[in-house]
Order: C-alpha cells, then sequence, then structure tokens
C-alpha cells in the first residue's frame, strides 16, 4: 500500500455558511480526481461539502479533529491509499 499527503482546505469566504466551522482533510488522489470531474470532493469525515470553491489552510479555523484521526488511522475508504499528515 502506498503513502500520500492529505490536503487541508478551507471553504472561500461567499454568502454560504459552513455548518461547523472547520477545516477538513482530504485524500489528495480523491480530490483532484473529484474536481476533474466537476465533483465536490468528500473529506475524510463524510461530510458534505458546500456548492463552492475550496483554499487551502490558512491558520484562522480549527482542523475537524474526526478528519485527522480517520486519516491517520486507516487507508481512504474510497481509493485505498494511506495518509501522511
Amino acid at each position: 500500500m502506498s503513502t500520500q499527503d492529505s490536503t487541508l482546505v478551507r471553504p472561500r469566504e461567499s454568502s454560504a455558511k459552513d455548518d461547523d466551522e472547520l477545516v477538513h482533510v482530504f485524500c489528495t488522489p480523491c480530490k483532484r480526481r473529484a474536481m476533474h470531474h466537476a465533483k465536490r470532493p468528500v473529506p475524510f469525515c463524510g461530510k458534505t461539502m458546500p456548492n463552492r470553491p475550496l483554499r487551502d489552510d490558512d491558520g484562522h479555523l480549527p482542523v475537524c479533529v474526526v478528519c485527522v484521526d480517520l486519516a491517520r488511522s486507516a487507508p481512504c475508504p474510497r481509493c485505498g491509499m494511506r495518509a501522511q499528515l
């Protein structure tokens, strides 16, 4: 099984507001695949992301602990790649 980096992203500021105000961790290959097919990526915690662009983490919001725990404990449930945080 190979190892890969996970991506921390934040939703861009817009009129729609996130319910949890957290930064979520995504499996990088799954995120790229979703973006390539114009679909919303799914973070490790499984939350449905808002339909708007995502950007890199800038350090102002807390990281989703569920995403981090799942990324550290098991491979991605969709592609089987192991995350490196």
